[in-house]
């Protein structure tokens, strides 16, 4: 894998989702959020789906742990938005906003990490710089 658009989208609506707490917790009363943490929780939920969607897990979620962890991740953050909505709390919409930057933050260094072998080539063994012959001597 390498950056993509996709990952180039997630991060604005990541980057929206951490001005729309920022304005909600400072009163900034920006149009649709105003200052109220309940739209602004609501707001997040939004932004942080969008960005999650750009996502895909698929085959990937039972091979790898990253994977699993950042769906860990994600289950709290559906938990500190449902928090959030129900009690209009700064610590609440606080953490659904550290959880989605955290699941960003995860997916986009889990693909930066990975990047894909050129096409026709095959990806280099990792065996202390030592080679192999086609049979595998």
């Amino acid at each position: 894998m390498s950056l993509t658009r996709k990952d180039t989208a997630a991060t604005v609506l990541t980057s929206l989702a951490v001005f729309v707490f920022f304005a909600a917790g400072q009163s900034w009363n920006v149009w649709f959020v105003g200052s109220s943490h309940r739209w602004a929780a609501g707001t997040i939920l939004l932004l942080g789906t969008g960005a999650c969607s750009l996502g895909q897990a698929g085959k990937e979620m039972r091979q790898h742990t990253a994977t699993l962890l950042l769906a860990v991740v994600g289950t709290w953050a559906l938990v500190f938005a449902a928090w959030a909505i129900w009690s209009a709390s700064l610590t609440a919409l606080s953490l659904l906003v550290a959880a989605i930057v955290v699941l960003w933050a995860g997916s986009t260094l889990r693909h930066a990490w990975h990047v894909k072998p050129r096409a026709g080539r095959e990806p280099r063994p990792r065996s202390m710089g030592l080679t192999t012959d086609a049979k595998g001597h």
